[in-house]
C-alpha cells in the first residue's frame, strides 16, 4: 500500500518556485472573488455580522489563506520537501494547507460574531466551506501543470534525435545541439557555458542568458538542476561521491572534465534516474 501510494513522483513542472508563487496567487484571490460573487452554501448569513461587513470579512478571510499558503509553500520549496514528494504526498500536502487554513478561518469566524456554538462546530462548517470552494483552484492548477508536464515529456520522446535550442537574452536563436551531447551546463554571472561533444572532441559555448530560462528545455530532454550554477546530463554520469565535508560530485565519463559539484538538496533526484 505505502509502495503504491508513492509510486508517481511528482513532475517537474510542480517543483518550479513559479509553481509555488501560482499557487499562493491564484488560490486565495479565487477564494475573495468566487465568494464575493456567488456567496457559495449562504456564506454571507455567516460572515455578515454586526462587527464587520462581509465584504470585509472575506476579505480577511482571503488574507488568512495567503499567509498559510505564502508559508506552506516556501517550507516546501525552500527546504526541498517538494523535491521529495510524489503526486499522492503533494496532494495530501494541498489537504493539509486547506485543513490549516481552516483552523485560522475558523478561529477569526468564532472571533467576529457570537453564534452560540461550539468552536469545533464552526471549524466543521469552515472545513466544508473551504474544501468545496478551493477544490476547484487546486484541481485547475493540477491539471495545468500535468499538461505542462505532459508537453515536456513529449518533447522528450525523441529521446537522443532531439534537439536543443538556445536562445539569448534577446530571444534570439544563438545555438543548437542534440540533447545527447550537452555534458553539462554551468552558470557564469549573466553568461550560461553549454559543454558538449562533438564526436570524440569536448567544446563549449558561451551565450547570454540565465538558468532559469533554460530549466524547460532541460527538462525536456532529461538535462537535470544539480546544483545552483549546474545543470547536468545523467547519461554522462560514470558515478556519485562524496568528498571532503560531505560535498558530493558527479563524475563524468571523459576523464579529462573536472568533477561537477552535487547539491543536496537535487542528490535524490539524480539518483533515480541513476
Amino acid at each position: 500500500m505505502q509502495a503504491s501510494f508513492n509510486t508517481k513522483s511528482l513532475p517537474e513542472a510542480f517543483k518550479r518556485f513559479s509553481s509555488q508563487a501560482f499557487y499562493f496567487s491564484v488560490i486565495p484571490f479565487f477564494f475573495l472573488i468566487f465568494a464575493a460573487v456567488f456567496k457559495p452554501f449562504h456564506i454571507d448569513s455567516l460572515l455578515n455580522t454586526a462587527k464587520a461587513s462581509f465584504s470585509f470579512n472575506i476579505t480577511m478571510i482571503m488574507c488568512i489563506i495567503l499567509l498559510v499558503m505564502v508559508a506552506s509553500r516556501m517550507i516546501l520549496y525552500f527546504t526541498g520537501a517538494i523535491r521529495h514528494l510524489s503526486m499522492n504526498w503533494f496532494r495530501v500536502w494541498c489537504l493539509g494547507e486547506i485543513v490549516v487554513s481552516s483552523f485560522f478561518v475558523a478561529l477569526y469566524v468564532s472571533l467576529i460574531g457570537d453564534y452560540g456554538v461550539q468552536y469545533l462546530e464552526i471549524l466543521i462548517s469552515c472545513l466544508a466551506y473551504l474544501t468545496l470552494v478551493l477544490i476547484f483552484p487546486y484541481v485547475f492548477l493540477e491539471l495545468s501543470f500535468a499538461l505542462s508536464a505532459a508537453k515536456s515529456e513529449r518533447f522528450a520522446a525523441t529521446d537522443g534525435d532531439s534537439k536543443m535550442h538556445f536562445y539569448d537574452s534577446n530571444h534570439n536563436l544563438k545555438f543548437v545541439v542534440t540533447g545527447e551531447n550537452v555534458l553539462f551546463i554551468k552558470a557564469d554571472e549573466n553568461y550560461i557555458i553549454v559543454n558538449y561533444k562533438e564526436g570524440d572532441k569536448k567544446k563549449t559555448y558561451e551565450l547570454r542568458s540565465s538558468m532559469k530560462r533554460i530549466e524547460d528545455i532541460c527538462a525536456a530532454n532529461g538535462i537535470l538542476r544539480c546544483h545552483r550554477s549546474f545543470f547536468v546530463n545523467p547519461k554522462h554520469i560514470k558515478a556519485l561521491r562524496k568528498e571532503k565535508e560531505n560535498n558530493i560530485v558527479a563524475e563524468l565519463d571523459s576523464p579529462d572534465l573536472a568533477p561537477i559539484p552535487v547539491s543536496k538538496r537535487y542528490y535524490e533526484d539524480l539518483v533515480r534516474v541513476l
